[in-house]
């Protein structure tokens, strides 16, 4: 499959997880209190710190790997079982943890059943890689929507029923369960269950590695939640997972969803040409394009968006939101570095990057809970400018970018922000950042301001309209 058919596979499931998954925040935010979110907050950040220590990333060694056989996959599967087994032991400990010594058995009851979720991904471990490598994202892409829809409609009908913060995990369980079951049944194949270690040893060290740097920057962002949750409180943890959840929403249905196509592409374009430049400077001029203006405009619009959307009593994530998005869009600036250095076999480098970021990151952010969660917000964004200062001396030597290149690439972005992002502040500045600011005033501001931002992309002939129209003239 091509990146531009699998790209639209995957904006296309995208676009339905992220209608669904949006809709169901909003109606659970209406249902739930920001302690009980709070709850369910802690319990991911205790599970995710967990599972850190067992993320290899081992699908990522299939993708990257240029022959895999039989052999190979039996002994991918082992590892990933066996390393799904543990973390399951260890969420099912902690779970008696919680309730028991920190006295939290509202947490406590969370993680006991966090604690099933991978042991059922066991079984869609090898048919979602595989359909990685080969680009099927036909596949991957309806999987997801089964998955958000199933989540959503078991979450939202638990919450109803009023069982609280245990409705948001027992959701994902049942999804997981049903996922499962549709990659074994389509890719039977292709499913491995008989146990090997031929193979253990590359399989580790690449782990080891990919631990190291993803692991380090998972481990801080947990970290840091489990900090806020423990200094300010389970109220103040549930408005910041609020402002962070909706950060992640944007971030991970836009972004994400292009990266996971495009390190397919430049993996397999590293293979054939010994380059990446094309696909990287063609996919982050349009990540930014997109990203940029999203992100400043939802940093500007947060107080009434935030009150809309999810009533008074949340009005507290507003700011923590604005920041959280500035934050991302300094991020972007050393955008795919990830996708990079994994490509070109520098983890080593990376993993000394990622590891000063996280002690700069949650030392700040530690600071500033003790000021509350907008400082600790704030702090987010000077973890960015130092992973800026760290990476982007090193982008155009991996991506093979000349000089300047990628500053042009940043300059047509804020041009194109301020063009889409000036008419809603221009109104907020009116209303003096009121979120009673009218609702039709600031449909009819993101109306100009996406006109501007159309009108540009045309006038500069901006890669993002090519693709838009080649789509259209297929149709």
């Amino acid at each position: 499959m091509s990146i531009r058919k699998s790209l639209l596979w995957s904006y296309g499931s995208q676009a339905i997880t992220f209608v669904v998954s949006f809709s169901t925040s909003v109606v659970v935010a209406r249902l739930l209190s920001p302690r009980e979110v709070g709850i369910y907050a802690l319990a991911v950040a205790v599970s995710a710190v967990l599972a850190i220590f067992m993320a290899f990333s081992v699908h990522t060694y299939l993708v990257r790997e240029e022959r895999v056989d039989r052999a190979l996959l039996r002994s991918v599967f082992t590892v990933n079982a066996v390393l799904s087994i543990v973390l399951a032991g260890a969420l099912f400990g902690m779970a008696f943890v919680e309730s028991g010594y920190l006295g939290q058995p509202d947490v406590g009851a969370v993680l006991l059943l966090t604690s099933m979720a991978p042991l059922i991904a066991i079984f869609e471990f090898i048919p979602t890689a595989l359909s990685m490598r080969e680009m099927r994202y036909s596949l991957i892409s309806a999987v997801n929507v089964v998955r958000v829809v199933v989540t959503s409609a078991v979450t939202v009908t638990l919450a109803l029923r009023g069982y609280g913060a245990i409705s948001l995990a027992i959701g994902p369980l049942v999804a997981g369960a049903v996922c499962a079951t549709i990659y074994t049944a389509t890719r039977w194949r292709d499913t491995v269950f008989a146990p090997s270690f031929a193979n253990f040893r590359p399989i580790i060290a690449f782990g080891v590695q990919m631990i190291s740097i993803s692991g380090v920057a998972q481990l801080a962002t947990r970290g840091s939640d489990l900090i806020l949750g423990r200094l300010i409180g389970l109220s103040a943890l549930g408005l910041y997972s609020r402002a962070s959840n909706i950060q992640a929403l944007v971030f991970s249905n836009v972004y994400g969803a292009a990266t996971n196509v495009i390190f397919s592409h430049m993996s397999r374009e590293l293979h054939n040409r010994g380059t990446v430049h094309d696909t990287f400077t063609t996919s982050i001029r349009n990540i930014i394009a997109i990203m940029w203006p999203l992100l400043i405009g939802l940093a500007i619009l947060a107080r009434p968006v935030v009150v809309t959307l999810y009533g008074e009593r949340w009005l507290g994530a507003a700011l923590p939101l604005s920041l959280l998005m500035v934050s991302t869009f300094v991020t972007l600036g050393f955008g795919m570095n990830w996708e990079l250095f994994v490509l070109r076999k520098e983890t080593a480098r990376q993993t000394r990057f990622e590891m000063l970021r996280a002690i700069v990151g949650t030392s700040l952010f530690t600071v500033g809970c003790f000021f509350g969660i907008a400082w600790a917000a704030a702090s987010r964004i000077v973890e960015a400018i130092v992973g800026y200062f760290l990476y982007r001396p090193h982008m155009d030597r991996l991506a093979g970018t000349r000089p300047g290149e990628l500053e042009r690439i940043y300059a047509e972005g804020l041009l194109l922000t301020g063009a889409a992002t000036i008419p809603a502040l221009l109104l907020m500045l009116w209303y003096r950042w009121s979120p009673a600011t009218p609702m039709l005033l600031i449909a009819g501001a993101i109306a100009l301001g996406v006109a501007n931002w159309t009108g540009l992309l045309v006038a500069r002939r901006h890669p993002l309209i090519l693709e838009i129209s080649r789509l259209y003239t297929r149709r």
